[in-house]
């Protein structure tokens, strides 16, 4: 097929593509390590390499992709030095945000609605919905963030981070078929459960201590993970 012939572009066209492929990469349908094919996306959107690189450059800059001269571009491998700066981060920040709106007074009327959300979350593991849990899980750190129209803080948490966003969906089980993926998502709505009996007790300390808790969780879970042989070679160390 002739790219060249026929082709319609937009100045949107990049974004579209970028969009298209970084979703590709944070779900892992296209997984670490795969190389792209320039020509065949071309094709897909029927246009030429420029859209398309154009787009590769931006996936550059933001991790998800990693280009080597006369080779290719390449789906970048879960960069775990990556993921364990991400988490340090989303572990200062997010506590000082739960807990500033715990000081204000905020979170105990809202204890109903936190346990309604958990009790989902065990709903979706009994029903092995573990994308659907994923989503849950994002929802129920996103709510503390917008008490205080603290979303700017986000940024900074690993919710726009390649790695990190990869490095959940295993710790989370959706990427897994061992026997541990159920224990291990268990274990974090547990964590939730007890974030939550926190804020109903008004203990601020055991509320400080399960948020430490819960961000540090991501790291023990990898460790097992990347040590798997199955998926050793989707993360580079």
């Amino acid at each position: 097929m002739n790219t060249e012939n026929n082709m319609v572009e937009t100045p949107k066209l990049p974004e579209e593509i970028h969009y298209y492929l970084w979703n590709r990469i944070a779900t892992l349908e296209l997984r670490p390590g795969v190389k792209l094919s320039e020509l065949g996306l071309a094709e897909q959107f029927n246009c030429s390499r420029i859209p398309v690189r154009e787009a590769v450059r931006r996936l550059n800059i933001e991790g998800a992709l990693e280009s080597q001269p006369q080779r290719g571009s390449f789906v970048s491998k879960i960069n775990l030095d990556k993921v364990r700066k991400v988490r340090y981060l989303r572990e200062v920040l997010e506590t000082r945000v739960v807990l500033d709106a715990f000081d204000a007074g905020l979170l105990d009327p809202l204890v109903p609605l936190l346990k309604g959300m958990i009790n989902d979350q065990k709903t979706m593991i009994s029903f092995n919905e573990m994308e659907k849990l994923t989503e849950a899980d994002t929802l129920f750190h996103d709510f503390f963030y917008h008490l205080q129209h603290k979303e700017f803080v986000q940024e900074h948490t690993g919710r726009y981070d390649i790695h990190y966003i990869r490095a959940r969906r295993f710790a989370l089980g959706v990427e897994r078929s061992d026997d541990q993926k159920y224990d291990d998502s268990i274990n974090i709505v547990s964590q939730h459960e007890r974030i939550a009996d926190a804020i109903e007790s008004h203990d601020r300390q055991a509320l400080e201590d399960e948020l430490k808790h819960h961000f540090r969780n991501i790291n023990h879970t990898l460790e097992k993970v990347s040590a798997n042989e199955e998926f050793k070679t989707l993360f580079e160390s």
